[in-house]
């Protein structure tokens, strides 16, 4: 099984090696940064997820849909996060996808990216922004791409996304590759969603970024329950392993990390 996963990744590293021509020094000296980011605002982000994220002082991203039962039912437990210092995405009201997709069944037709004008998605985002705000008292938000989609109707809603957020994120099965950082454009951040992962893929995906000296992030649904979860216990074991970790590589917040590499590809243009 070790051998399986070192050759998982190994196909990453190979792929990215050689192409961070700048080094960057993330802060504290690290090679590399990563930041754990939670989508669909579900109850496990804030029963175990973030209790675990406080036992190693680590500040997570969330991105919750604000649709969830959970931002009424946990309003208050919403906001003692935010106040915490963990970051509060826009990951939109409704969680809009391409139903056109193949296995996007589930979609409902009222949230079917398909069908929304450009003007629809971008109410969307702002209306959420404004949520948020109510929420955090911030005015300045990073995004995630609902399914990691963005043709609203067939048109791509990130080319304007820039009047919104400071930055997005995509998230997939496994990055293809891992861009050095002056390649890695701020509204299509790359993510592994996990689903199902051992703790041993986890950690094997962190030793990557390390390697590839760059920035990455994981997109967490469930934490030891609802969809797309891995177990609490593997959640935990990530956090060990990044913990002792700490000189090699940066554990920050989404906006934060995406702030930090603007400023260095920005220098570098100069």
């Amino acid at each position: 099984m070790k051998s399986l996963i070192t050759h998982f990744f190994l196909i990453i590293c190979f792929v990215a090696h050689g192409q961070n021509k700048k080094a960057l020094i993330w802060p504290n000296g690290a090679k590399a940064a990563i930041c754990l980011t939670y989508d669909d605002g579900l109850p496990s982000h804030i029963y175990t997820a973030a209790p675990m994220l406080a036992q190693y002082n680590f500040k997570g991203t969330f991105f919750p849909t604000l649709s969830s039962p959970s931002i009424y039912d946990d309003m208050e437990k919403w906001k003692s996060l935010a106040a915490s210092g963990h970051e509060l995405g826009n990951h939109t009201l409704y969680h809009p996808c391409q139903k056109s997709l193949e296995s996007m069944d589930w979609v409902a037709d009222r949230h079917n990216l398909d069908d929304y004008s450009l003007e629809k998605i971008y109410e969307e985002i702002q209306m959420g922004n404004t949520f948020l705000q109510a929420l955090d008292s911030s005015r300045q938000r990073t995004f995630a791409y609902p399914c990691s989609n963005y043709l609203a109707d067939g048109e791509d809603y990130s080319v304007a996304l820039f009047n919104y957020a400071t930055a997005a994120r995509d998230a997939s099965e496994i990055p293809t590759k891992l861009p050095s950082p002056l390649e890695i454009d701020l509204f299509h951040v790359p993510s592994w969603a996990p689903n199902n992962h051992g703790a041993h893929f986890l950690i094997a995906y962190i030793d990557t970024i390390i390697q590839n000296e760059t920035l990455s992030t994981i997109t967490f649904h469930g934490v030891g329950a609802e969809h797309m979860q891995i177990s609490s216990e593997a959640h935990e074991e990530l956090l060990k392993y990044l913990d002792s970790k700490r000189e090699e590589i940066w554990v920050t917040t989404f906006k934060e990390a995406t702030d930090y590499l603007r400023t260095f590809q920005n220098n570098s243009e100069k």
